[in-house]
């Protein structure tokens, strides 16, 4: 039986998650704010900062997967992407009969004040707007769906044109990797699951250094 797979956010890393999933055995509903287009998915252009209604022609699905993205790079287009948008989303997704949710986030939750190693048990101290803004979308979320979410925290991404950093990175092809393992994966928890996904790095301890243990337990392999 084929699985729904519903994706909010169909911009760089959702296409490159599409590529690698087995679309004869997954139904793909994406949902963008554009007309970008796909023949192996369903594709639905729907503006998540208006109050407009969207009807998908599905209601129960395995997964969905939001990614959101800040509408411009200051506080007013953070609090569009992360926040009002999260609210409309939340009001989609009452109506549908979803098993987990997926939901991309940062390690920018964390903030600049630690030094050395920084695990999920770390304290969550943004000091900058950024980053307080995505930890009040986790926040939102974890109350809505308590064990059926696993937040994916992200460490800064990077593709082959990119310039690589040294320290706290994490490819645009591994990031959708990790996604993809989610999707299959099955967490054993009462509350939602958070996971910080990085690449193997040096722990130095005059700077933060975002581990990767816990993504590695899960069975994940970069």
């Amino acid at each position: 039986m084929q699985k729904n797979i519903l994706i909010i956010g169909y911009g760089d890393i959702a296409k490159r998650l599409v590529k690698i999933l087995d679309t004869k055995s997954i139904n793909i509903y994406a949902i963008s704010r554009n007309n970008s287009n796909n023949p192996n998915i369903n594709k639905f252009n729907w503006d998540w900062l208006s109050d407009k209604k969207i009807n998908l022609k599905a209601k129960n699905f395995d997964s969905a997967i939001i990614i959101p993205k800040p509408s411009s790079l200051d506080e007013k287009g953070y609090k569009d992407g992360f926040i009002i948008a999260t609210k409309n989303i939340l009001n989609l997704l009452s109506n549908l009969n979803i098993n987990k949710i997926i939901a991309i986030s940062s390690t920018r939750v964390y903030g600049g004040h630690h030094k050395g190693a920084v695990d999920e048990k770390s304290i969550e101290k943004p000091s900058e707007f950024r980053g307080k803004l995505i930890l009040e979308y986790e926040v939102a979320l974890s109350k809505i769906f308590g064990p059926k979410l696993t937040i994916l925290r992200f460490s800064g991404l990077y593709d082959n044109q990119s310039k690589k950093t040294s320290h706290n990175k994490l490819h645009r092809d591994q990031a959708a990797k990790i996604i993809a393992h989610f999707i299959e994966y099955k967490p054993d928890s009462s509350q939602a699951n958070i996971i910080n996904c990085s690449e193997d790095s040096e722990i130095l301890f005059s700077k933060k250094s975002i581990i990767n243990t816990k993504l590695k337990q899960t069975g994940f392999k970069f």
